[in-house]
């Protein structure tokens, strides 16, 4: 598996190159932006970002394993 920096993850801060980070796991979530139930606008606020702690306040863990396989592309180093 890749491994990026924070600082690398922060370069993927736009809609159309959208990259976040989960619990230390980094994704590539730009084809998922106007698929997120929540809408894209909160998703738009985290990218480029470790949004682990708001994510977690919102989301049962089993989320990731269901949905974000498909998104991931590395881990945190």
């Amino acid at each position: 598996m890749n491994s990026y920096t924070i600082e690398e993850v922060s370069f993927h801060n736009s809609e159309n190159d959208a990259w976040i980070v989960i619990n230390n796991i980094v994704y590539d979530i730009t084809d998922f932006i106007n698929e997120h139930p929540g809408g894209k606008n909160i998703l738009l606020q985290f990218i480029g970002t470790d949004a682990s702690e708001f994510f977690n306040e919102l989301h049962q863990p089993s989320i990731l394993e269901d949905y974000a396989e498909n998104y991931k592309i590395g881990e945190l180093n």
